[in-house]
């Protein structure tokens, strides 16, 4: 009876087996009443961080908007202050110049001018506070010299206008005869002052900001800020408030101005606030700009134009003529384009702005005395710290509630695998030796075999085991196989990659040192008598630009040549049987070589240009072997067409070679294989035929009709 039973219960299928298994642990085990809390806390958790994340939002958007207009108030009234300076200093001296074409007496010193002949320029002495200098001439005449006493009464509000803008580096005057004012504390710039360059070189009337209005298109003189551009005493970047100096007539004189280095007013709009800005946050999580009304930048952070989609290199700048322009509308971030379009277009602006996968919160305010736009921009990770905060809290407190959970459930856990133990090890043990026999084909041992004495669905498990082990031996077999032949080709290809960059090396060693023993040298030769020419005080003779112009030709020829190796235009031009004709009689004419061409081609032949350029390549490529391993002066190559193929056939009588032994080296064999190769590319072959000590024949075959043919060479 008890055998009997045995043997129905193993005639249960597998499937059962198991059904029975699950469901006895799932009704035991309480995974409907873990799903359910745990899906109500995360329900709760999520509509706790939604309701969280807008109002925090919110806040942050208000907050930042209410910044850009504080900034920009701020910033009005920094600029007014600066623009009411200046445009004073505009009108004292422009009182002075109306006085000094009325002919009016002025009782003001005249300053000492001592001349420094190092950069051609007069200057008070270095112990003044003011400094004065003239660069219009070499000397000062008398109506310098009344201009001077003239304008020594602007030294008082120079000094008082620097005083009452105290961010400004310096305050000056620049007139169109050459007459400078400087007023600065800063040492470093009244050195630099003294060293300013020869007015040969640079004037500083032709730079920022007398072109200001020099260079504008209409007469509209008044108060204006120019671009950022390179200054001519102090470091970096500068801006500078300007205003003009007009005489009685209306007649520009001259400019007044305070300077401001960019990065002192960066470093101001910049400043972090504890709302919006960590101290230890990387740098990108806040910044700040100001752009005009065009929307280029004015002061901005350097480091951060990568992620704006702007690029700058000042490097090159040395005068005040090399002006910075950054343009928002410009960048290579569209997101960055359009908005800056929509910020310009309103007097306030807020939006949601995503670069490189990081979101910012935006805002920005129009600037009424400039019509400039001040932009303030935060990272919403960092604006949302809080957010991630209540996360956190949340998180952990599920944490502890599903921990809590998880521990009951365990006990009940335990008691339900007690009670399925006794069931599931019936149905384990055949799987045990399964699972045995599939470690030991994991180390590749396909000898031993599963019992298919069961009926049920594990012995069909074991037949089908079987069955596959015996594919896997198979597979093995063939896989190592494979794996043999792919190393081989691995190691062709190794080879061949060696060859082509020693050949590609090689050309380019090759056409360096041309370029270096003939062009080059023509035209340093071309230029050193043009400098000779040039520096000589006696006018230029013909037979001397003659010279010159047969130099200039040498090297245009020493060009065309070297460009006719890089590509032969003879291929362009004419047939294929032509442009081998061509080139075998210019190896013979070089070489001195004794090649003979034999031309069965009679009629033309269309063939793609691609296998043009292959085919005479080939011929060049297996002529160079011919000299350098066949050692003979005499080869044939005859070229016919057999229809469908283009024929070509190189043979030489020289000292042949072992095609069987064949090694690539870099010396031969890769190139014959990287030309089989180019061959096969368009449907061809390549048949060498050789023997040691009785020459070697080489045949190109290929079709001439390449269809669907995409080979470029």
């Amino acid at each position: 009876m008890a055998v009997k039973k045995k043997t129905a219960f193993l005639k249960i299928p597998l499937s059962i087996k198991l059904f029975c298994s699950s469901v006895l642990s799932i009704l035991i085990f309480t995974i409907p009443l873990f799903f359910l809390v745990n899906q109500s806390l995360k329900d709760l958790g999520q509509f706790a961080d939604t309701a969280n994340t807008r109002q925090i939002k919110q806040m942050a958007n208000q907050y930042l908007a209410g910044m850009a207009r504080e900034k920009a108030r701020k910033y009005d009234e920094i600029f007014l202050h600066y623009q009411t300076s200046v445009t004073f200093l505009g009108m004292k001296a422009s009182e002075i110049y109306t006085r000094l074409a009325a002919g009016h007496a002025f009782h003001s010193m005249v300053p000492s001018m001592i001349y420094h002949p190092g950069n051609a320029i007069w200057y008070t002495p270095e112990s003044d506070p003011l400094i004065t200098l003239f660069w219009g001439d070499d000397t000062l005449s008398a109506p310098i010299v009344s201009e001077l006493q003239a304008l020594a009464e602007m030294d008082l509000y120079l000094v008082m206008a620097k005083k009452n803008c105290r961010r400004a580096m310096a305050a000056h005057i620049i007139t169109r005869t050459g007459i400078g004012k400087y007023y600065t504390l800063n040492p470093d710039m009244r050195n630099a002052c003294f060293n300013l360059p020869n007015p040969a070189d640079f004037d500083l009337r032709n730079g920022e900001p007398m072109t200001t209005f020099t260079q504008q298109s209409e007469a509209d003189y008044g108060f204006r800020w120019t671009r950022p551009y390179k200054d001519d005493v102090a470091p970096g970047l500068m801006m500078t408030g300007v205003a003009p100096i007009l005489d009685g007539n209306g007649r520009l004189k001259g400019v007044t101005g305070m300077d401001i280095p960019l990065a002192d007013m960066f470093q101001d709009l910049d400043k972090g606030h504890p709302l919006l800005s960590n101290p230890d946050a990387p740098p990108g999580d806040f910044f700040a700009l100001l752009m005009d009304s065009q929307g280029r930048l004015i002061s901005f952070p350097v480091a951060l134009l990568p992620l704006l989609g702007l690029d700058m290199d000042i490097s090159h700048f040395k005068y005040s003529d090399n002006i910075l322009s950054l343009n928002l509308t410009q960048s290579r971030q569209p997101v960055i384009e359009q908005i800056t379009r929509q910020i310009l277009n309103a007097t306030s602006y807020q939006d949601t702005l995503t670069i490189q996968d990081r979101s910012y919160i935006l805002a920005s305010h129009r600037l009424h005395q400039t019509n400039w736009h001040i932009v303030l921009a935060s990272s919403e990770n960092n604006l949302l710290d809080s957010i991630e905060q209540t996360r956190n809290v949340m998180d952990h407190n599920l944490s502890g509630i599903l921990k809590s959970f998880m521990i009951y459930a365990g006990i009940i856990f335990l008691v339900a695998l007690g009670c399925s133990y006794s069931g599931v090890r019936r149905f384990v043990r055949p799987l045990q030796h399964l699972t045995r026999l599939t470690r030991r084909i994991s180390k590749e041992v396909y000898s031993e075999k599963v019992p298919e004495n069961r009926n049920d669905e594990i012995g069909e498990l074991s037949r089908a085991f079987n069955e596959m082990t015996d594919r896997l031996q198979q597979s093995q077999q063939r896989e190592k196989k494979h794996i043999q032949e792919l190393s081989h080709q691995a190691d062709r290809l190794k080879q061949l990659n060696e060859y082509l960059v020693h050949s590609d090396e090689t050309e380019r060693k090759m056409m360096a040192s041309d370029l270096h023993d003939s062009v080059v040298q023509t035209l340093a030769m071309g230029i050193s008598r043009t400098k000779n020419l040039m520096e000589s005080d006696d006018p230029a003779r013909p037979d001397q630009i003659r010279a010159i112009q047969a130099i200039l030709e040498q090297a245009v020829r020493e060009i065309r040549t070297l460009i006719y190796k890089l590509s032969p235009p003879i291929l362009d031009d004419f047939d294929i049987d032509i442009a081998i004709g061509a080139l075998i009689e210019e190896i013979n004419a070089r070489e001195k070589t004794a090649y003979r061409y034999i031309n069965q081609v009679t009629d033309p032949i269309p063939l793609p240009h691609a296998l043009k350029v292959t085919l005479y390549r080939a011929v060049n490529e297996l002529l160079t072997n011919i000299r350098k391993h066949a050692r003979t002066p005499n080869a044939s190559i005859q070229l016919w067409f057999s229809d469908p193929d283009i024929c070509l056939q190189v043979e030489d009588s020289g000292a042949g070679m072992d095609v069987q032994a064949l090694k690539p080296s870099k010396d031969h064999g890769f190139g014959l294989y990287s030309l089989s190769e180019r061959i096969q590319n368009f449907g061809g072959t390549l048949t060498i035929t050789s023997t040691p000590g009785k020459g070697t024949k080489i045949l190109l075959t290929a079709p001439v009709n390449q269809r669907g043919s995409n080979i470029h060479e």
